[in-house]
Formats: structure tokens, C-alpha cells, sequence
């Protein structure tokens, strides 16, 4: 039997400039897949040439939340996920016709933020408690979008933590005051964390891909943090000597009801990651 190299697998992302695709996309280059880039407009046509799609396309939540701001928030996402699935129901209806059978696979992002916030429940794939905020709805609609597809394609929903890397994201903003000497911590600091390392979500993905996997998966590290405990460890890394809390308050007057962001979270448990063999690289937040 001749063995079927990955170069001849394409792989499409959206949202190809972010973080978190440019070292994906690294990893799947250096794996010999072929990617395609599915920039904004991108036509059915350059789905139909993908085996896999990767769907990361979304605005930054970490700015203020202006009205304009959540809509482009809601829009970049659920307006690219329904065209993703629009496009690979009608690739699947006119390849069915010609008796063709190609299999495809969705892997398309969500977050954490689809569970209710500050309660003391470890919640897993399987638990259906979903938030009633902004975000909540987001993510619900997003999921809602990619599932469209499913029946013309295998979907794996991914629902991210609070990505970890000094490359950028979060973590940069949450050490910046301690190389000051400060210790900065937003609300009661009592709000729960769930993160991941950008490695570890990388292969995380990888791991779906070359598993078949489909399904949720929460692509968390299996500890959460409380925020308190995560500036600690900063605070002991860079040595900082002053302690200032933000009331809430302050951060909504800033940052308007994005401030929910940093002032609220979730307990959650990566149960089907590590149910199919995952092994965690970085199971432990390090600064």
C-alpha cells in the first residue's frame, strides 16, 4: 500500500495572522501539511481544496467593549463560522450528488466563557450549565454556527482557556507591573482561571487531527487558578514588593463589560483531552 504523506492533506485556517495560527501553522508545516490561508471573502471553491479547516478568525475581546467593539467581536466570529458551514454543506450536497465521498474535518474555536462564571463546579464537556452574559451568548451562537455543518462533516468544537505564552496575549499584560515591582490584582481576586499553554494547544489540535477526534473538548490545563494564585506565582518569579488591587468597579468604568473578562471565570476540566491519551507538557502555570 503506498503511504499517504500529510503534504497531500490541506489544511485551511481562518484567521490566519493571530497568535495562535502562526504557530499552528508552523507546527503543521513542519508535520508536511499543506495550509491554505482562508483570509476574509475567502469563496467555497478554497474550502472545497481543504481536508481539514481550522476556524480561529475573531476580533480581540481584549479591548474596551464599546457597543461597535461587541459587535465586531460577534460578527467576526458567528458571520465567518456560518459561511465556513455554509460553504461545507454546499461542498458536501454537490459531492454527494456526483457519489463522491470526501471527509472532511471542522476544528472550530470556542472558549471557556460558555460556562457560568464564579461558582465552585469543575464543569467538563459534559456539563450543559452555560452562562447568560455577553460572552456566554457568543459562544453558544459561535458553537451553534460550526454545528450547522456537522452531518457534511466530522466538527470538533475547541473551547480555550486564557491562552498562556510571552508572546503575546495576556500573560505579557499581567507580568508588565511586576517588572515594577507591582503586584497587580484586578477585582476580589478570587475569579477562577482556566489557561493553557499556546504549546500545549497546539498539540492539542494536532493531537484532534491525527487522533480523528471530533466532538467539545475543553483545551485547558487540568488545574485552574485562582487570580490571586496566578499573580502570586508572577509576583515570586519577578520579586515585586507592592500589592495594588483594581475594584471591579474601576475596571468597568475602563474597559466597559469587557471587564467581565478579568473579573470573572470558570473551573474546568480538559475530561475528554485526557480520556483519549493527551498528555499535558505544561499542566502547571509557570511565569
Amino acid at each position: 500500500m503506498q503511504e499517504i504523506r500529510n503534504s497531500t492533506i490541506n489544511v485551511g485556517i481562518t484567521g490566519a495572522s493571530g497568535l495562535i495560527a502562526r504557530h499552528l501553522t508552523k507546527a503543521l508545516v513542519d508535520k508536511e501539511f499543506t495550509v491554505i490561508p482562508l483570509l476574509r471573502g475567502f469563496e467555497p471553491e478554497t474550502v472545497k481544496k481543504c481536508d481539514i479547516i481550522i476556524n480561529l478568525a475573531g476580533a480581540n475581546i481584549g479591548k474596551r467593549w464599546t457597543k461597535k467593539h461587541k459587535n465586531e467581536i460577534w460578527s467576526s466570529r458567528i458571520n465567518t463560522t456560518k459561511r465556513l458551514s455554509d460553504a461545507l454543506n454546499q461542498i458536501f450536497q454537490q459531492e454527494s450528488a456526483t457519489g463522491i465521498k470526501r471527509e472532511r474535518l471542522l476544528i472550530s474555536a470556542s472558549a471557556t466563557g460558555i460556562y457560568k462564571s464564579d461558582t465552585d463546579q469543575v464543569y467538563t464537556e459534559k456539563s450543559y450549565e452555560y452562562g447568560d452574559d455577553f460572552l456566554a451568548a457568543l459562544c453558544k451562537a459561535w458553537e451553534e454556527e460550526a454545528l450547522r455543518s456537522n452531518g457534511s462533516v466530522r466538527v470538533a468544537i475547541v473551547r480555550f482557556g486564557v491562552v498562556m505564552t510571552k508572546e503575546g496575549g495576556a500573560l505579557p499584560k499581567m507580568i508588565l507591573p511586576s517588572r515594577f515591582g507591582i503586584q497587580m490584582i484586578f477585582g476580589t481576586g478570587n475569579q477562577k482561571i482556566s489557561w493553557i499553554s499556546l504549546e500545549d494547544l497546539v498539540r492539542g489540535i494536532l493531537f484532534i487531527i491525527e487522533n480523528k477526534l471530533d466532538g467539545p473538548f475543553n483545551f485547558t490545563a487540568p488545574g485552574s487558578l485562582t487570580y490571586n494564585a496566578l499573580t502570586d506565582v508572577i509576583s515570586q518569579r519577578h520579586r515585586t514588593f507592592i500589592k495594588i488591587k483594581i475594584p471591579s468597579l474601576i475596571l468597568g468604568i475602563v474597559m466597559g463589560d469587557g471587564s467581565t473578562v478579568l473579573t470573572s471565570g470558570q473551573i474546568t476540566y480538559p475530561e475528554r483531552l485526557i480520556e483519549n491519551g493527551f498528555k499535558f507538557k505544561n499542566p502547571f502555570f509557570i511565569a
